[in-house]
Protein backbone atom coordinates (compact mmCIF):
# COMPACT_ATOMS: atom_id res chain seq x y z
CA UNK A 1 0.00 0.00 0.00
CA UNK A 2 1.54 3.27 -1.06
CA UNK A 3 1.15 6.33 1.13
CA UNK A 4 3.70 8.60 -0.52
CA UNK A 5 0.86 10.67 -1.94
CA UNK A 6 0.26 12.15 1.49
CA UNK A 7 3.58 14.00 1.53
CA UNK A 8 3.42 17.32 -0.20
CA UNK A 9 5.91 19.50 -1.98
CA UNK A 10 5.92 23.16 -1.11
CA UNK A 11 4.83 24.40 -4.54
CA UNK A 12 5.63 24.26 -8.22
CA UNK A 13 9.21 25.10 -9.17
CA UNK A 14 8.52 28.65 -10.32
CA UNK A 15 11.08 31.46 -10.43
CA UNK A 16 10.00 35.01 -9.62
CA UNK A 17 10.70 38.39 -11.20
CA UNK A 18 12.53 41.22 -9.44
CA UNK A 19 10.38 44.21 -8.56
CA UNK A 20 11.58 47.70 -9.56
CA UNK A 21 13.26 49.58 -6.73
CA UNK A 22 14.19 53.22 -6.18
CA UNK A 23 17.60 54.32 -7.47
CA UNK A 24 20.20 55.62 -5.05
CA UNK A 25 20.82 59.35 -4.67
CA UNK A 26 17.86 60.17 -6.90
CA UNK A 27 14.44 61.64 -6.44
CA UNK A 28 11.97 59.11 -5.15
CA UNK A 29 14.00 57.74 -2.25
CA UNK A 30 12.04 57.69 1.00
CA UNK A 31 14.65 59.92 2.69
CA UNK A 32 16.93 62.45 1.00
CA UNK A 33 18.53 64.66 3.62
CA UNK A 34 22.03 63.73 4.71
CA UNK A 35 25.40 65.19 5.62
CA UNK A 36 28.95 65.19 4.35
CA UNK A 37 29.36 61.50 5.22
CA UNK A 38 26.29 60.41 3.25
CA UNK A 39 27.45 62.55 0.33
CA UNK A 40 30.90 60.93 0.46
CA UNK A 41 29.24 57.50 0.48
CA UNK A 42 27.15 58.49 -2.56
CA UNK A 43 30.36 59.42 -4.39
CA UNK A 44 31.68 55.91 -3.71
CA UNK A 45 28.46 54.43 -5.10
CA UNK A 46 28.79 56.56 -8.24
CA UNK A 47 32.38 55.45 -8.73
CA UNK A 48 31.36 51.82 -8.24
CA UNK A 49 28.88 52.24 -11.09
CA UNK A 50 31.49 53.83 -13.37
CA UNK A 51 33.04 51.67 -16.05
CA UNK A 52 36.27 53.66 -15.92
CA UNK A 53 36.90 53.33 -12.19
CA UNK A 54 40.10 51.43 -11.42
CA UNK A 55 39.06 50.17 -8.00
CA UNK A 56 36.99 46.97 -7.53
CA UNK A 57 33.30 47.59 -6.81
CA UNK A 58 33.55 45.74 -3.50
CA UNK A 59 36.19 48.19 -2.35
CA UNK A 60 33.96 51.14 -3.22
CA UNK A 61 31.05 49.72 -1.21
CA UNK A 62 33.35 49.04 1.72
CA UNK A 63 34.67 52.61 1.53
CA UNK A 64 31.05 53.86 1.49
CA UNK A 65 30.39 51.94 4.70
CA UNK A 66 33.51 53.41 6.27
CA UNK A 67 32.25 56.92 5.46
CA UNK A 68 28.83 56.13 6.93
CA UNK A 69 30.31 54.65 10.11
CA UNK A 70 31.30 58.20 11.13
CA UNK A 71 27.59 58.95 11.48
CA UNK A 72 26.85 56.18 13.98
CA UNK A 73 28.32 58.18 16.86
CA UNK A 74 26.31 61.31 16.10
CA UNK A 75 23.54 62.35 18.53
CA UNK A 76 21.10 62.31 15.62
CA UNK A 77 21.92 59.99 12.73
CA UNK A 78 20.51 61.04 9.32
CA UNK A 79 18.03 58.36 8.25
CA UNK A 80 19.59 58.31 4.78
CA UNK A 81 22.69 56.79 6.40
CA UNK A 82 20.76 53.56 7.05
CA UNK A 83 19.35 53.47 3.52
CA UNK A 84 22.81 53.87 1.97
CA UNK A 85 24.40 51.40 4.38
CA UNK A 86 21.70 48.82 3.59
CA UNK A 87 22.45 49.16 -0.13
CA UNK A 88 26.19 48.82 0.49
CA UNK A 89 25.66 45.66 2.53
CA UNK A 90 23.38 44.25 -0.19
CA UNK A 91 26.02 44.89 -2.84
CA UNK A 92 28.57 43.15 -0.60
CA UNK A 93 26.11 40.23 -0.19
CA UNK A 94 26.08 40.75 3.58
CA UNK A 95 22.39 40.09 4.17
CA UNK A 96 22.71 40.17 7.95
CA UNK A 97 24.13 43.69 7.79
CA UNK A 98 21.50 44.77 5.26
CA UNK A 99 18.71 43.32 7.40
CA UNK A 100 19.94 45.29 10.43
CA UNK A 101 20.17 48.57 8.50
CA UNK A 102 16.73 48.18 6.89
CA UNK A 103 15.13 47.35 10.24
CA UNK A 104 16.64 50.47 11.79
CA UNK A 105 15.70 52.58 8.76
CA UNK A 106 12.00 51.74 9.12
CA UNK A 107 12.15 52.36 12.88
CA UNK A 108 13.52 55.91 12.45
CA UNK A 109 11.73 56.68 9.19
CA UNK A 110 8.40 54.78 8.94
CA UNK A 111 7.76 56.32 5.52
CA UNK A 112 10.58 54.08 4.23
CA UNK A 113 8.72 50.83 4.93
CA UNK A 114 7.59 50.32 1.31
CA UNK A 115 11.04 51.02 -0.19
CA UNK A 116 12.73 48.85 2.44
CA UNK A 117 10.38 45.97 1.59
CA UNK A 118 11.14 46.32 -2.14
CA UNK A 119 14.84 46.15 -1.35
CA UNK A 120 14.32 43.09 0.85
CA UNK A 121 12.25 41.37 -1.83
CA UNK A 122 14.77 42.02 -4.61
CA UNK A 123 17.60 40.66 -2.46
CA UNK A 124 15.44 37.68 -1.46
CA UNK A 125 14.25 36.79 -4.94
CA UNK A 126 17.75 36.29 -6.36
CA UNK A 127 18.51 33.66 -3.72
CA UNK A 128 15.03 32.15 -3.99
CA UNK A 129 15.39 31.72 -7.75
CA UNK A 130 18.84 30.17 -7.27
CA UNK A 131 17.30 27.75 -4.77
CA UNK A 132 14.57 26.78 -7.24
CA UNK A 133 17.17 26.14 -9.93
CA UNK A 134 19.22 24.00 -7.54
CA UNK A 135 16.11 21.94 -6.77
CA UNK A 136 15.51 21.47 -10.49
CA UNK A 137 19.05 20.11 -10.72
CA UNK A 138 18.46 17.78 -7.76
CA UNK A 139 21.00 19.64 -5.60
CA UNK A 140 19.17 19.83 -2.26
CA UNK A 141 22.16 21.05 -0.15
CA UNK A 142 22.72 24.06 -2.42
CA UNK A 143 18.99 24.72 -2.58
CA UNK A 144 18.77 24.70 1.21
CA UNK A 145 21.70 27.10 1.50
CA UNK A 146 20.04 29.49 -0.95
CA UNK A 147 16.62 29.35 0.72
CA UNK A 148 18.08 29.89 4.18
CA UNK A 149 20.13 32.83 2.91
CA UNK A 150 16.96 34.27 1.38
CA UNK A 151 15.18 33.88 4.71
CA UNK A 152 17.73 36.16 6.39
CA UNK A 153 16.65 39.22 4.42
CA UNK A 154 12.95 38.46 3.89
CA UNK A 155 10.62 36.15 5.82
CA UNK A 156 8.67 34.87 2.83
CA UNK A 157 6.51 31.76 3.25
CA UNK A 158 7.80 30.29 -0.02
CA UNK A 159 11.48 30.07 0.89
CA UNK A 160 10.58 29.13 4.47
CA UNK A 161 8.38 26.24 3.33
CA UNK A 162 10.91 24.98 0.77
CA UNK A 163 13.66 25.03 3.41
CA UNK A 164 11.32 23.26 5.83
CA UNK A 165 10.59 20.55 3.29
CA UNK A 166 14.30 19.90 2.67
CA UNK A 167 14.95 19.67 6.41
CA UNK A 168 11.97 17.31 6.76
CA UNK A 169 13.27 15.07 3.98
CA UNK A 170 16.69 14.93 5.65
CA UNK A 171 15.18 13.94 9.00
CA UNK A 172 15.64 17.23 10.87
CA UNK A 173 12.06 17.38 12.10
CA UNK A 174 12.66 20.09 14.73
CA UNK A 175 14.06 22.55 12.18
CA UNK A 176 11.35 21.67 9.68
CA UNK A 177 8.69 22.34 12.31
CA UNK A 178 10.21 25.72 13.12
CA UNK A 179 10.30 26.75 9.46
CA UNK A 180 6.74 25.59 8.73
CA UNK A 181 5.49 27.59 11.72
CA UNK A 182 7.32 30.66 10.41
CA UNK A 183 5.82 30.10 6.96
CA UNK A 184 2.30 29.98 8.40
CA UNK A 185 2.99 33.14 10.38
CA UNK A 186 4.19 34.88 7.20
CA UNK A 187 1.13 33.69 5.25
CA UNK A 188 0.60 34.45 1.58
CA UNK A 189 0.28 31.97 -1.28
CA UNK A 190 -2.57 29.47 -0.76
CA UNK A 191 -0.52 26.50 -1.96
CA UNK A 192 2.27 27.35 0.47
CA UNK A 193 -0.10 27.74 3.41
CA UNK A 194 -1.69 24.42 2.49
CA UNK A 195 1.64 22.65 2.32
CA UNK A 196 3.01 24.16 5.51
CA UNK A 197 -0.19 23.32 7.38
CA UNK A 198 -0.33 19.70 6.24
CA UNK A 199 3.37 18.98 6.69
CA UNK A 200 3.55 20.74 10.07
CA UNK A 201 0.54 18.83 11.35
CA UNK A 202 2.05 15.59 10.06
CA UNK A 203 5.27 16.31 11.96
CA UNK A 204 3.32 17.02 15.14
CA UNK A 205 1.51 13.72 14.78
CA UNK A 206 4.81 11.88 14.35
CA UNK A 207 6.12 13.39 17.59
CA UNK A 208 2.96 12.46 19.50
CA UNK A 209 1.40 15.93 19.59
CA UNK A 210 -2.01 14.72 18.42
CA UNK A 211 -3.88 17.73 19.77
CA UNK A 212 -1.43 20.14 18.14
CA UNK A 213 -1.87 18.40 14.79
CA UNK A 214 -5.63 18.39 15.19
CA UNK A 215 -5.68 22.12 15.91
CA UNK A 216 -3.77 22.86 12.68
CA UNK A 217 -5.93 20.57 10.55
CA UNK A 218 -9.13 21.96 12.05
CA UNK A 219 -8.07 25.57 11.48
CA UNK A 220 -7.01 24.88 7.89
CA UNK A 221 -10.07 22.78 7.09
CA UNK A 222 -12.42 25.43 8.50
CA UNK A 223 -10.75 28.14 6.40
CA UNK A 224 -10.70 25.95 3.27
CA UNK A 225 -13.85 23.77 3.36
CA UNK A 226 -13.62 22.89 -0.35
CA UNK A 227 -10.08 21.50 -0.06
CA UNK A 228 -10.52 17.73 -0.18
CA UNK A 229 -7.03 17.08 1.12
CA UNK A 230 -7.56 19.43 4.07
CA UNK A 231 -10.82 17.71 5.00
CA UNK A 232 -9.23 14.30 4.60
CA UNK A 233 -6.30 15.06 6.85
CA UNK A 234 -8.64 16.61 9.41
CA UNK A 235 -10.58 13.33 9.47
CA UNK A 236 -7.40 11.30 9.96
CA UNK A 237 -6.35 13.60 12.81
CA UNK A 238 -9.75 13.12 14.43
CA UNK A 239 -9.27 9.35 14.19
CA UNK A 240 -5.88 9.67 15.90
CA UNK A 241 -7.53 11.72 18.63
CA UNK A 242 -10.13 8.94 19.07
CA UNK A 243 -12.94 11.21 17.85
CA UNK A 244 -14.16 8.55 15.46
CA UNK A 245 -17.74 9.78 15.03
CA UNK A 246 -16.55 13.19 13.80
CA UNK A 247 -14.00 11.54 11.52
CA UNK A 248 -16.54 9.20 9.99
CA UNK A 249 -18.86 12.16 9.34
CA UNK A 250 -16.13 13.80 7.23
CA UNK A 251 -15.37 10.53 5.44
CA UNK A 252 -19.09 10.16 4.65
CA UNK A 253 -19.19 13.73 3.38
CA UNK A 254 -16.24 13.06 1.06
CA UNK A 255 -17.66 9.76 -0.15
CA UNK A 256 -20.96 11.41 -1.05
CA UNK A 257 -19.33 13.83 -3.46
CA UNK A 258 -19.46 13.30 -7.21
CA UNK A 259 -17.00 16.01 -8.27
CA UNK A 260 -13.69 14.53 -7.11
CA UNK A 261 -10.81 13.97 -9.49
CA UNK A 262 -8.79 10.78 -9.90
CA UNK A 263 -6.09 12.11 -7.56
CA UNK A 264 -8.63 13.22 -4.97
CA UNK A 265 -10.38 9.86 -4.90
CA UNK A 266 -6.95 8.25 -4.51
CA UNK A 267 -6.21 10.56 -1.57
CA UNK A 268 -9.53 9.72 0.07
CA UNK A 269 -8.82 6.01 -0.38
CA UNK A 270 -5.37 6.34 1.15
CA UNK A 271 -6.81 8.27 4.10
CA UNK A 272 -9.48 5.65 4.73
CA UNK A 273 -6.94 2.86 4.39
CA UNK A 274 -4.68 4.56 6.93
CA UNK A 275 -7.70 4.81 9.22
CA UNK A 276 -8.11 1.03 8.70
CA UNK A 277 -11.54 1.57 7.21
CA UNK A 278 -10.76 -0.88 4.42
CA UNK A 279 -14.27 -1.36 3.03
CA UNK A 280 -14.79 2.35 2.45
CA UNK A 281 -11.20 2.70 1.22
CA UNK A 282 -12.07 0.13 -1.44
CA UNK A 283 -15.08 2.25 -2.44
CA UNK A 284 -12.86 5.32 -2.87
CA UNK A 285 -10.23 3.39 -4.83
CA UNK A 286 -13.02 1.96 -6.99
CA UNK A 287 -14.03 5.50 -7.92
CA UNK A 288 -10.40 6.30 -8.80
CA UNK A 289 -10.17 3.04 -10.75
CA UNK A 290 -13.26 3.99 -12.77
CA UNK A 291 -11.52 7.22 -13.79
CA UNK A 292 -8.26 5.47 -14.74
CA UNK A 293 -8.35 1.65 -14.78
CA UNK A 294 -4.85 1.53 -16.27
CA UNK A 295 -3.00 3.08 -13.32
CA UNK A 296 -0.89 0.44 -11.56
CA UNK A 297 -0.93 2.00 -8.07
CA UNK A 298 -4.72 2.37 -8.14
CA UNK A 299 -5.24 -1.27 -9.09
CA UNK A 300 -2.80 -2.36 -6.36
CA UNK A 301 -4.47 -0.17 -3.75
CA UNK A 302 -7.94 -1.37 -4.67
CA UNK A 303 -6.85 -5.01 -4.53
CA UNK A 304 -5.14 -4.51 -1.16
CA UNK A 305 -8.19 -2.75 0.28
CA UNK A 306 -10.45 -5.66 -0.74
CA UNK A 307 -7.92 -8.11 0.73
CA UNK A 308 -7.82 -6.26 4.06
CA UNK A 309 -11.63 -6.10 4.08
CA UNK A 310 -11.73 -9.87 3.37
CA UNK A 311 -13.73 -9.32 0.20
CA UNK A 312 -12.21 -12.19 -1.71
CA UNK A 313 -14.76 -12.38 -4.53
CA UNK A 314 -14.11 -8.71 -5.35
CA UNK A 315 -10.37 -9.22 -4.91
CA UNK A 316 -10.00 -12.19 -7.27
CA UNK A 317 -10.50 -10.49 -10.69
CA UNK A 318 -8.34 -7.54 -9.63
CA UNK A 319 -5.50 -9.75 -8.43
CA UNK A 320 -5.71 -11.79 -11.64
CA UNK A 321 -5.49 -8.55 -13.64
CA UNK A 322 -2.37 -7.59 -11.68
CA UNK A 323 -0.76 -10.97 -12.41
CA UNK A 324 -1.54 -10.58 -16.10
CA UNK A 325 -0.14 -7.04 -16.31
CA UNK A 326 2.86 -7.54 -14.00
CA UNK A 327 3.77 -11.25 -14.14
CA UNK A 328 7.13 -10.87 -12.38
CA UNK A 329 5.88 -9.47 -9.06
CA UNK A 330 5.20 -11.67 -6.02
CA UNK A 331 2.45 -9.65 -4.31
CA UNK A 332 -0.17 -10.13 -7.06
CA UNK A 333 0.48 -13.90 -7.06
CA UNK A 334 0.09 -13.95 -3.28
CA UNK A 335 -3.16 -12.00 -3.46
CA UNK A 336 -4.76 -14.16 -6.12
CA UNK A 337 -3.59 -17.38 -4.42
CA UNK A 338 -5.06 -16.23 -1.10
CA UNK A 339 -8.32 -15.31 -2.81
CA UNK A 340 -8.60 -18.78 -4.40
CA UNK A 341 -7.75 -20.45 -1.10
CA UNK A 342 -10.39 -18.48 0.80
CA UNK A 343 -12.93 -19.25 -1.92
CA UNK A 344 -12.20 -22.97 -1.67
CA UNK A 345 -9.90 -23.47 -4.71
CA UNK A 346 -6.76 -24.78 -2.99
CA UNK A 347 -5.47 -26.53 -6.12
CA UNK A 348 -5.61 -23.30 -8.10
CA UNK A 349 -3.89 -21.46 -5.26
CA UNK A 350 -1.06 -24.01 -5.25
CA UNK A 351 -0.68 -23.73 -9.02
CA UNK A 352 -0.28 -19.98 -8.78
CA UNK A 353 2.29 -20.21 -6.00
CA UNK A 354 4.29 -22.66 -8.13
CA UNK A 355 4.20 -20.13 -10.98
CA UNK A 356 5.38 -17.46 -8.57
CA UNK A 357 8.31 -19.55 -7.38
CA UNK A 358 9.32 -20.33 -10.98
CA UNK A 359 9.79 -16.67 -11.92
CA UNK A 360 13.23 -16.10 -13.51
CA UNK A 361 13.52 -12.70 -11.82
CA UNK A 362 11.38 -10.73 -9.40
CA UNK A 363 10.45 -7.11 -10.12
CA UNK A 364 10.05 -4.77 -7.17
CA UNK A 365 8.33 -1.39 -7.02
CA UNK A 366 7.86 -0.90 -10.74
CA UNK A 367 6.24 2.41 -11.58
CA UNK A 368 5.52 4.79 -14.43
CA UNK A 369 6.65 8.41 -14.09
CA UNK A 370 5.91 11.20 -16.61
CA UNK A 371 9.04 13.23 -17.39
CA UNK A 372 9.62 16.44 -19.35
CA UNK A 373 9.47 16.47 -23.14
CA UNK A 374 6.88 13.72 -23.73
CA UNK A 375 9.15 11.18 -22.01
CA UNK A 376 7.86 8.47 -19.68
CA UNK A 377 10.15 6.52 -17.37
CA UNK A 378 9.56 2.95 -16.18
CA UNK A 379 11.60 2.43 -13.02
CA UNK A 380 11.98 -0.36 -10.51
CA UNK A 381 14.30 -2.94 -9.02
CA UNK A 382 15.01 -6.57 -9.78
CA UNK A 383 16.09 -9.62 -7.76
CA UNK A 384 17.30 -12.96 -9.07
CA UNK A 385 15.01 -15.96 -8.68
CA UNK A 386 15.50 -18.93 -11.00
CA UNK A 387 17.57 -17.16 -13.67
CA UNK A 388 21.36 -17.35 -13.47
CA UNK A 389 23.15 -14.21 -12.28
CA UNK A 390 24.62 -12.22 -15.16
CA UNK A 391 22.03 -13.44 -17.63
CA UNK A 392 20.45 -10.72 -19.76
CA UNK A 393 16.67 -10.94 -19.98
CA UNK A 394 14.60 -9.13 -22.61
CA UNK A 395 11.30 -7.95 -21.12
CA UNK A 396 8.67 -6.28 -23.34
CA UNK A 397 7.22 -3.10 -21.81
CA UNK A 398 4.05 -1.54 -23.26
CA UNK A 399 2.56 1.90 -22.72
CA UNK A 400 -1.23 2.24 -22.97
CA UNK A 401 -3.42 5.31 -23.48
CA UNK A 402 -6.58 6.42 -21.67
CA UNK A 403 -8.67 3.96 -23.70
CA UNK A 404 -6.36 1.07 -22.86
CA UNK A 405 -5.02 0.88 -26.42
CA UNK A 406 -1.37 -0.06 -26.90
CA UNK A 407 0.71 2.99 -27.83
CA UNK A 408 4.19 1.49 -28.07
CA UNK A 409 6.25 -1.46 -26.89
CA UNK A 410 9.96 -1.35 -26.12
CA UNK A 411 12.37 -3.93 -24.72
CA UNK A 412 13.87 -3.63 -21.26
CA UNK A 413 17.27 -5.32 -21.27
CA UNK A 414 17.68 -6.52 -17.68
CA UNK A 415 20.85 -8.12 -16.35
CA UNK A 416 20.05 -10.56 -13.54
CA UNK A 417 21.86 -9.48 -10.37
CA UNK A 418 23.79 -11.74 -8.02
CA UNK A 419 21.57 -13.75 -5.69
CA UNK A 420 20.54 -11.71 -2.68
CA UNK A 421 21.27 -8.38 -4.38
CA UNK A 422 18.84 -5.83 -5.78
CA UNK A 423 19.53 -4.01 -9.05
CA UNK A 424 17.72 -0.84 -10.11
CA UNK A 425 16.56 -0.41 -13.69
CA UNK A 426 15.06 2.38 -15.76
CA UNK A 427 13.56 2.48 -19.25
CA UNK A 428 12.68 5.80 -20.95
CA UNK A 429 10.11 5.96 -23.69
CA UNK A 430 9.10 9.01 -25.71
CA UNK A 431 5.66 9.55 -27.22
CA UNK A 432 3.28 12.43 -27.85
CA UNK A 433 0.33 10.23 -26.85
CA UNK A 434 -1.36 10.75 -23.46
CA UNK A 435 -0.22 7.74 -21.45
CA UNK A 436 -2.45 6.32 -18.69
CA UNK A 437 -0.51 3.21 -17.66
CA UNK A 438 1.85 0.42 -18.58
CA UNK A 439 2.28 -3.33 -18.45
CA UNK A 440 5.12 -5.74 -19.15
CA UNK A 441 5.48 -9.37 -20.18
CA UNK A 442 7.66 -12.31 -19.27
CA UNK A 443 11.13 -12.59 -20.82
CA UNK A 444 11.41 -14.40 -24.14
CA UNK A 445 12.65 -17.94 -23.59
Amino acid sequence: MKTDSLKYAAAGLTALLVLPTGALAQEGDCVSEGNRNTRSAEVEFSLAASRTDTRPQEERYQRALEKLEENWSLPEVPARSYLLAANAYLELRDLVGADSMLTTLVEVAPQCEEQAQRMRFNAWVDHFNAGIEALRQGDSPTALERFETANVINRDARSLAYAGQIHQQSGDEAKATELYEMALEAGGDDAIVRTASINLASLKQQTGDVEGALEIYEEYSSANPDDVLGRLNFAIALMNAEREDEAQAIFSELMSRDDLTFNQWSQVGIGLYRAQNFARAAEAFERAYELNPHNKETLENLANAHYQAERYEELLPLAEELVERYPLERVPFNLVANAHRELGSSDRALELLERRDAMPVEILRSQLTPMEGNVYSIDGEAMARTAEAGTTLTIPVTLVDEDGADVMTESLELTVPTEGEVAAFSLQLETEAQIAGFRYGVPAS
